[in-house]
């Protein structure tokens, strides 16, 4: 398996769609430059994160155009480009979505673990991991909070992942001040490092942002992070690396499954 070159582009989405577009769009083209093989931006970067902003544009038509000219921006690039945004439920509710697209097959996840903040805007979705094809690697997707939820890593990991990219908000308040800024990247490099699983976190870039946007390798070693703009990462693979990551790939999916 090649090794494999990811971005993540930082910004503060607002409750302008049309600008939250074009700033997707120049990331893009920054991530191109760079060479990379898959770019992600934060949770709600087309849409705008409704807790954050105060409003919610679920309901713009101008939303789906959008994002089918984020998507088709990256097929010509060879890109794959990972963002979030919202849809209808189809039951008179709005989801929070991933979209994955550009160099491979458009689909969608719908975020299932919501916050008390999500839940005033969004219904759960279904609790399906979702795996998109990048170069030969297969790459779990998640949005924020469902990282806390350990069943999430082993789902994705027992489904075949070879890595992760999460796209997030994780910003505002803290019950308790700067505790998940030292929290939430160890965190990360621990799951990282049970399952060999490389992890790429696009995070906003909003000035109150628990932490950066960052990458760590299948170690759990960090191996870069960016408050705003764009941060590439070059992933190894688990099968390029001592036997050892491998092996504690497996006990680790042995001993969840019981």
């Amino acid at each position: 398996m090649m090794p494999l070159t990811v971005a993540a582009y930082a910004f503060t989405a607002s409750a302008d769609v049309r600008d939250n577009h074009a700033a997707i769009i120049a990331g893009i083209e920054h991530a191109a430059k760079a060479k990379a093989k898959l770019v992600a931006f934060p949770e709600c970067s087309l849409c705008g994160y409704p807790p954050a902003t105060g409003a919610f544009t679920g309901t713009d038509c101008r939303l789906a155009e959008l994002a089918e000219d984020i998507i088709a921006a990256a097929a010509k690039r060879d890109l794959v480009v990972v963002f979030g945004s919202t849809a209808p439920d189809g039951r008179g509710s709005f989801l929070n979505l991933a979209i994955a697209g550009g160099a491979c097959p458009t689909q969608r996840l719908a975020k299932r673990a919501l916050t008390a903040h999500d839940r005033a805007w969004f219904a759960p979705g279904p609790p399906t991991p979702l795996l998109v094809r990048v170069a030969g690697w297969q790459i779990a997707l998640a949005i924020c909070y469902e990282v806390r939820q350990a069943r999430w890593w082993y789902e994705a990991a027992a489904a075949g992942a070879d890595a992760a990219v999460i796209i997030a908000h994780q910003a505002g308040s803290d019950p308790d001040p700067g505790t998940k800024a030292q929290v939430l990247p160890a965190l990360h490099a621990a799951r990282a490092a049970e399952l060999a699983l490389p992890i790429l976190l696009a995070n906003t870039a909003a000035p109150d942002r628990w932490l950066e946007s960052a990458a760590w390798d299948a170690r759990g070693r960090l191996l870069g992070a960016r408050a705003q703009g764009l941060l590439v990462a070059a992933w190894e693979h688990r099968s390029q690396l001592d036997p050892w990551y491998e092996q504690l790939r497996r006990d680790a999916l042995q001993s969840w499954r019981g």
